[in-house]
């Protein structure tokens, strides 16, 4: 059975985890520009930085990966541990860009609710 409202919520939170930003002096800031484009640029970058980037850039394709194992046995714990790996590597690289998840973060509360509820009730359906 596909649990199409958890896919719905988990798409839902890989596009807040890419696209959150903020417009500064009409530049938009995102998220992914950060992770992905200037990373290296916008700071002096030493082991203990890299390390927590490479933490975040594979709990990130854990995150991305999620709707498409939502059948997975293993995808309770998955849906818990990516998202948050993820934000505590923000929290430790950047809290700036922390705050910016805090949509994620909510959405993905939401989600692991949903999660529960729906998994409860298909249980006692059988």
């Amino acid at each position: 059975m596909k649990p199409t409202k958890t896919i719905i919520l988990l798409v839902l939170m890989v596009l807040l985890s890419l696209f959150s930003g903020i417009s500064i002096n009409g530049n938009w800031g995102f998220v992914y520009q950060f992770e992905f484009i200037d990373f290296l640029q916008l700071r002096e970058t030493g082991v203990k930085d890299f390390l927590i980037w490479g933490i975040i850039i594979v709990s990130h394709i854990g995150i991305i990966s999620l709707p498409f194992l939502a059948n997975n046995s293993n995808f309770k714990k998955m849906l818990f541990y990516f998202p948050l790996v993820y934000l505590l590597g923000y929290l430790l690289m950047e809290a700036g860009f922390f705050i910016l998840l805090i949509p994620f973060m909510i959405l993905w509360i939401v989600t692991i609710i949903y999660h529960r509820k729906s998994g409860k009730n298909l249980g006692s359906v059988k």
